[in-house]
This record gives C-alpha cells, structure tokens and sequence, in this order.
C-alpha cells in the first residue's frame, strides 16, 4: 500500500500559497510524529511524509492518508480530508482534536483514532490491508507504551538549523486547560530507553536542538541521566520545564547547563497563586518565580515564561501587573495567550455547562481569539489587554534592551533571546 502522512505542519498550505521564508529555517515545527508512525509501519508499505509547508498534492497515487492534528487545526484537516475522499481515497484522523471529538471527526474521515496513535495505527495499517477498517480505534490499556522510535533519519523537513527530538511522552499533572494532558493516555509518562535518545542525539546533523517533551522535569533522575550523557556531545539545546522543580533542583539546571541546554522555557501562567491552585497548577509557587530566573542566569541560559489571560480571577488589571512583574523578574522572552478551553478538557466542559462558550468555529481555537464569556471582564476587555501586553512587550526598543541584555550569558543564548522575542511576534500577528 501506499501510504501518506501528514501534520499541521503540512495543512498550512491547503488552501494556500507554501510561503517559504528566512525565519521558517529557524522554526522548532517539525514532523517528527508523521516520522514516528512512518517508522513503525511495516517496511513493505510505501510511506510518504511531506516536508514542512511542502504544498500537498490531493491527486497523487496514495492508498490512504493519515491526519494528525490539534483543535486549531481542524477546520482546515476536515476541508482536507473532504478533497481527499472526493477522490477516492480513504482518510483517517488523528490527533488531540479527534480524540476529543471523534463522532464529530468522523463525518469527515474513514476512521478515528482516539488516543495515542503510536499504539493504534499497527493494527488500522493491518486492517487496512483486509480491507476492514473500523471507524473507530481507542485503545483502552495504556500501561504499555509502544517504543518511541528514532527520527532523525526519518524527519523530511529541508534545511533548518534547529532539529526535534523526544525523549518522553505525556504529562501526569493535568492542568485543566491543557489539552495534550487531557486526552486519553496523555497524563500517562513514558520515556525511551536512554541509549535510544543518546543514539539519536549523536546522529543528528544539527548544532541545535528542540526536546518537544511536554516537560524535562516529571522526572529529573531519568532526565538528569541524559544530561549527563550529553556533555562532550557539543550539541545546544532548548527544552520545556515545570517551575516546582526548576526552583528548587538546582542540580538538574547545572547538569542542563554543561550538557549545552541554552534555553528553557517554563510554564509561569500568572503571578496569581489562586489562579494556579484553581486550574490544577499548584506545582507553580509564584515566590518561587524570581529563584527560577535567578539560577538560569546563574549557569548563562535565558528563560522564555508562558503566560496565560481569562481566567475566571483574572480583571483588566492584569496585563499591567504581569507586564510589570515580568519586568521585575527579567524574564528574557515570553510567550502570551489567551486562554482557550480545548474540547475534552475539564475546562471545556467547566464553561460549556455555565453557557459561556460563545464560538464553536474551531479555527478561532488558536491561543488568540475570545472564545467564550470571561467572568470579570468583558470579551472585549480581554481581546484589547491580550494585544495591549503583546504590543508593548515586544516594542523593538524592549525587545534590543531583552536582547543585548542576554549577552551576558553567551553567543548562543542570546541567539535563543533574539529568535524567542522574533517569535513571539511573529505568533502574535498569524492569526
């Protein structure tokens, strides 16, 4: 059979032009998950993964088409997917949308699997082969875990000077707006054997790379281990972590630091601690905040925060405060979003039963867009604070403050400075 796989990275160009630009060779996307499935299908199948924004061909010679991909992107995967079967070929969905809303997705799709595909798709490609596929597949034991398998060889994504890799999967905390966690299997940790990754590591061109675990610190023995095996490796990389152990595992931030690590980037939210205790984020101690930032630039890495506004504590007060306590900290890049309830998340459901979802248009679920009734501001109020705080923060002039402020830590970190703060811009105005 033949076999095409695809991501969010290739829906981009569906309906338009494959814009190809200086700041996409610096771009953390990948398709590193289309590489995954592509590399536990059986090696007498033809499977092709596309490069990222390579423009897709509807009419080529493929038996079936996988799609993976978030909430954000379902409008457009379902536009894709009708082309697709208006031509005779058999699609099947994947991904956190569909896992969340699989009866919906499968008005668009041939079948659809809810959860983690690395356990799933062996048996679609099987019963592909039989010509029996089921329209749904779910797998209801996630106490094994298929083996993560490597990439690096597998990943078609052109020339790019930052490249992926994973070392571990899922995240066990469950915060109640965060989608990855919430769909099935994904509070479930798993992490590939260490000489796997360390294998992977040592075979990929790239200088830099982008662990796109979740979070490196769920569990720091194991992640303090590939740190270690990394030093000598001369390899740079940016990686996710959780502030509870950032402030107080002093050890692993060394250990990240000479291995090669020049960024983190770390969940702050807000600077409220009631917000945090109400959306399952209680590992976040605000008074821990400023010991985060302090240590990173102790071992010369820059740290990029992740801030969130809507939630239900939250009045127009807060995109001044924050701005102002993200001043005081000297926090080196930050990323804004608004907060967005995901379908099956707690959230989601929070918000759905008080009534206050206002738009079921999923292309507006992208982090940017008011999609339902804040409690103590208007939609208006908040739409207007979230580009308030993004225009001011990423004014030029703090921007060359931000920047030139981070050559104190090193050419590379405050290379990381430069393309987080050109990012976060770029982010801001894709809507």
């Amino acid at each position: 059979m033949k076999l095409l796989i695809l991501g969010e990275t290739n829906l981009d160009t569906v309906f338009k032009p494959s814009s190809k630009s200086f700041t996409s060779v610096f771009s953390y996307r990948s398709a590193i998950f289309e590489s995954q499935l592509a590399a536990i299908t059986p090696k007498k199948h033809i499977v092709k993964i596309l490069k990222v924004n390579e423009n897709i061909d509807f009419d080529a010679d493929f038996n079936a088409v996988l799609i993976n991909f978030k909430t954000g992107a379902a409008k457009i995967a379902y536009e894709a997917a009708d082309k697709f079967r208006k031509r005779g070929k058999i699609v099947i969905f994947g991904g956190n949308h569909p896992s969340a809303l699989p009866e919906e997705a499968k008005q668009h799709a041939d079948a659809v699997l809810i959860g983690v595909a690395e356990k799933l798709w062996p048996m679609v490609v099987e019963d592909l082969e039989k010509g029996k596929l089921q329209p749904f597949y779910e797998s209801k034991d996630y106490s094994d875990y298929p083996v993560l398998p490597p990439t690096a060889d597998l990943v078609s994504s052109g020339f790019k000077l930052v490249s992926p890799i994973e070392a571990t999967r899922g995240c066990p905390n469950r915060c109640d707006f965060c989608q990855f966690s919430n769909t099935p299997g994904g509070s479930k940790f798993y992490a590939r054997p260490m000489e796997d990754v360390i294998n992977e590591i040592k075979s990929i061109p790239q200088k830099i790379l982008y662990f796109k675990d979740l979070s490196m610190t769920i569990k720091p023995a194991y992640t303090k281990e590939i740190f270690r095996n990394m030093k000598g490796l001369k390899k740079k990389f940016i990686c996710h972590g959780n502030i509870d152990v950032l402030a107080h595992d002093e050890e692993l931030i060394r250990l990240s630091h000479e291995a090669g690590c020049i960024e983190w980037i770390a969940g702050f939210e807000s600077f409220s601690q009631r917000v945090l205790d109400n959306v399952h984020k209680k590992g976040n101690k605000v008074e821990d905040y400023p010991r985060v930032v302090k240590t990173m630039h102790k071992y010369n890495m820059m740290i990029d925060g992740t801030f969130v506004f809507g939630f239900d504590e939250d009045t127009v007060d807060v995109f001044e405060s924050t701005l102002v306590n993200i001043d005081e900290l000297g926090l080196d890049a930050a990323i804004f979003a608004v907060l967005t309830p995901y379908p099956g998340t707690p959230l989601f459901r929070k918000l759905e039963a008080e009534g206050r979802i206002l738009i079921h248009d999923w292309s507006k679920y992208n982090r940017k867009n008011v999609v339902f009734e804040p409690r103590n501001m208007t939609k208006k109020e908040l739409e207007e604070g979230y580009r308030w705080i993004t225009k001011q923060f990423n004014s030029p002039p703090f921007i060359a403050f931000r920047v030139i402020s981070s050559l104190r830590l090193g050419v590379y970190p405050c290379l990381a400075t430069f393309a987080s703060n050109l990012g976060s811009i770029m982010a801001s105005v894709n809507k």
